[in-house]
């Protein structure tokens, strides 16, 4: 399991808790919370556990957090172990989403987080992300067209089956987050998750939870995914595709596998002979197109 470190409620302050123990009063203490984004959180929070419905709980959380992370998208859902995501597109549809819950969910780097931990925690980049992420064709097919810089992720454990998300991402011609944007971040993980409660809560209460994707999807698309090359792969090919379905280049699948690199090499021109695909971005079409086909077949019946 891995861990993090997580901010000593002892070293709470007006609702959030402060990097290191510390309170800056004049903004120059690295790492630490200057008082006036102490008071603006500390309102949000407010709003926040206090609006009678989940969007705009939801929308008091986005404003709350762009006062640490100007320039942010704010995205938030909610994973299940045996279920698809249940996603809250509180500023209305949004082009990230589509698709989602068809079956991208699963090669998301912040779902495999999400299946290994147990714990809430605030997740920088170079946590979420496997290496030479940016380099796949996963990141240039799924990432790179929304114009995604950089992102950092909570994941809040309500339960060990249940988990919020709040995705920040810079878009665009923005800046990546820096590290002290991050630690700001991090400090208030546990006031989110109060937040995340309340949000879930009330998203039951208002009936949301009547209309989200069955238990049965997530069987369909799952079984999808595992069975994904079966009738003309082998084992250790399966291995390789799941891999590189997931964004991991070349590099990354040798040293996961602990097998050569021009191993690697030829197990992937076997697999694109055997799929008759000629790269990595048609490989992961394939998949998204055999999802898709999983999903019309499961709500046809």
């Amino acid at each position: 399991m891995l861990a993090t470190r997580r901010a000593n409620p002892q070293n709470c302050a007006i609702g959030v808790c402060v990097s290191e123990g510390r309170m800056a009063t004049d903004g120059n203490l690295k790492g630490s919370l200057p008082l006036g984004l102490v008071a603006q959180w500390s309102k949000c929070l407010a709003e926040c556990l206090t609006t009678p419905d989940a969007h705009s709980s939801v929308e008091k959380l986005a404003t709350g957090l762009r006062n640490f992370v100007p320039d942010t998208s704010v995205y938030v859902g909610f994973y299940r172990r045996k279920a698809p995501p249940v996603v809250i597109d509180f500023e209305g549809s949004d082009e990230w989403n589509m698709g989602y819950l068809e079956g991208k969910y699963l090669l998301d780097p912040s779902y495999e987080q999400f299946l290994k931990r147990d714990a809430s925690v605030c997740l920088s980049p170079r946590e979420m992300f496997p290496p030479d992420f940016r380099k796949s064709d996963y990141y240039i097919s799924f990432y790179r067209p929304y114009g995604m810089v950089d992102e950092i992720c909570y994941l809040l454990y309500l339960s060990n089956d249940l988990a919020a998300y709040v995705s920040l991402m810079r878009l665009a011609d923005t800046t990546p987050f820096s590290n002290v944007e991050f630690r700001y971040l991090n400090a208030v993980t546990d006031s989110i998750e109060t937040v995340a409660k309340r949000i879930w809560s009330l998203y039951d209460r208002e009936g949301g939870l009547d209309d989200i994707p069955s238990p049965q999807l997530h069987r369909v698309l799952s079984s999808a995914y595992e069975r994904f090359g079966d009738d003309a792969l082998s084992e250790r090919e399966k291995e390789v595709t799941r891999l590189l379905l997931k964004g991991l280049p070349p590099k990354s699948v040798s040293r996961m596998l602990n097998i050569a690199p021009g191993t690697v090499r030829n197990h992937i021109k076997r697999i694109y002979v055997k799929l008759d695909v000629r790269s990595q971005a048609e490989l992961l079409a394939l998949f998204f197109e055999t999802l898709n086909g999983a999903a019309m077949a499961q709500a046809n019946g």
